[in-house]
C-alpha cells in the first residue's frame, strides 16, 4: 500500500514540475522590468507574517517551515499527517507597484506579485536549527523526527492587491491571490492596514526617512485543497494577524513606504489548514519576529503562542532569510553615479 502511495506521488509530482519551471521562467523574464517579499506557501500557515509588500520589490532567499507529528516530551499532534515535513524553500519573489499615469491610470493604486519557490524537502536544515539552536537557547527538550520526508516540492503563489491611501500614504490595502505546487492548492481573499503611523516621529533624516511606530492589522480567508504531501486538509479557513513596528521609515513620491530598518513583532490566529482523523480542524496559534537593515531581512516564527515557558504547543517552526535584489542593484547604481572628489574639484 505504501508502495502505490508513493508511486502515486512521483506521477503527481511530476506533472506539477512542469508547471512550476514555466512559472519560474515567466517570473525570471519579469525581472527585466522595475520591480519586502511576500511569504512562500506554506508559510502563512505556519505563523509568519502575511502582509503584502508596500512597495516595489525582488528579494530571493531561504525559507524554512517544519512540521513535527510529536512534541518534545512525547505528546501526539492530532492530525492526518503522520511524518516529519521540513520544507526548504529557496525562492524568487517579485512585486510591482504600478504606478503610472496617462493611458495605464487604470492600474494606478494596484500592485502584483508572483513567488516561486522549490524546496529539496528532507530533515535538515530545519531539524538542527529547531533543536540545536532555538530549543536549546530556551532549555526545552529536543523534538523527535518521525519519518521525514525526502522529495523535491515547489510551490507558485500569486496576489494582487488594491491599495487605498490614508493621509496621503498607501497603507490599507484589498485582494486576492492564489498557491499552487505539491504542497496544496489554494485561493484567498485578504484585506487589512500596513504600517500606520502611531506615535510621533522621534528623529529625522532627508535620507533616511523618521523613526517611529507603526501598527498593522490583517483579515485573510482562503478555499483550500489537497496537494501531493497534504492529502487532507480543511476547506476553508480564516485567519488574523496583528503586528506592531518599531523603525525608520522613508516615503515615497507615491505614497509607498519603505523601511530603512526595522524590528516588528506579529501573532496568528488561523483556524488551521490541518485536520484530524475525524475531519475536525486544528487550530493554530503562533507569534513572528522579524528584523530589517537595508535590504536584507531575517524573520522566525513559531506556534508556541501562550506557552513560551513551557514547550512547543504545535507542530511547527519556521525560519527565511531574504535579500532584496532590487535594492542592492539601486545601491551600486547610486555609488556608481556618485561623483568622485577628483572629479568634484574638477568641476
Amino acid at each position: 500500500m505504501k508502495r502505490k502511495l508513493a508511486l502515486g506521488d512521483a506521477a503527481w509530482l511530476g506533472r506539477r514540475n512542469a508547471t512550476v519551471i514555466g512559472g519560474v521562467l515567466l517570473l525570471v523574464g519579469g525581472f527585466s522590468a522595475p520591480a519586502w517579499s511576500e511569504s512562500p506557501a506554506p508559510s502563512v500557515h505556519w505563523g509568519s507574517t502575511a502582509f503584502p509588500d508596500q512597495y516595489s520589490t525582488v528579494t530571493s532567499g531561504l525559507t524554512l517551515n517544519r512540521f513535527t507529528p510529536v512534541d518534545g516530551i512525547g505528546n501526539k499532534y492530532d492530525s492526518t499527517v503522520g511524518n516529519t515535513l521540513g520544507f526548504n524553500l529557496i525562492t524568487l519573489s517579485w512585486t510591482k507597484h504600478w504606478d503610472y499615469s496617462g493611458t495605464s491610470c487604470l492600474w494606478k493604486n494596484w500592485s502584483t506579485n508572483l513567488t516561486a519557490g522549490i524546496s529539496p524537502t528532507s530533515d535538515e536544515p530545519s531539524q538542527y536549527f529547531q533543536n540545536k539552536v532555538v530549543h536549546q537557547l530556551r532549555q526545552l527538550p529536543s523534538v523527535p523526527t518521525v519519518d521525514p520526508r525526502k522529495e523535491t516540492d515547489v510551490m507558485i503563489d500569486g496576489s494582487i492587491t488594491r491599495w487605498m491611501s490614508l493621509f496621503d500614504r498607501k497603507v490599507m490595502f484589498a485582494g486576492g491571490g492564489f498557491s499552487v505546487g505539491t504542497i496544496y492548492q489554494q485561493g484567498f481573499l485578504r484585506g487589512g492596514i500596513r504600517r500606520l503611523q502611531i506615535t510621533p516621529s522621534v528623529w529625522h533624516s532627508e535620507k533616511w526617512g523618521d523613526i517611529n511606530a507603526r501598527v498593522s492589522a490583517m483579515g485573510r480567508i482562503s478555499y483550500q485543497s489537497n496537494g501531493g504531501v497534504l492529502h487532507s486538509v480543511r476547506s476553508t479557513a480564516g485567519l488574523v494577524q496583528p503586528a506592531i513596528a518599531i523603525g525608520q521609515y522613508r516615503t515615497t513620491a507615491t505614497g509607498e513606504t519603505i523601511p530603512t530598518w526595522e524590528i516588528e513583532l506579529a501573532l496568528m490566529w488561523d483556524s488551521g489548514i490541518f485536520v484530524n482523523t475525524m475531519g475536525q480542524s486544528q487550530k493554530q496559534f503562533a507569534w513572528s519576529l522579524a528584523a530589517s537593515a537595508g535590504p536584507v531581512r531575517f524573520e522566525t516564527w513559531n506556534d508556541s503562542m501562550g506557552h513560551l515557558s513551557e514547550r512547543d504547543y504545535g507542530p511547527s517552526y519556521g525560519a527565511a532569510l531574504t535579500v532584496d535584489v532590487l535594492r542592492v542593484w539601486n545601491f551600486v547604481q547610486e555609488f556608481r553615479t556618485m561623483p568622485t572628489t577628483d572629479q568634484s574639484a574638477q568641476g
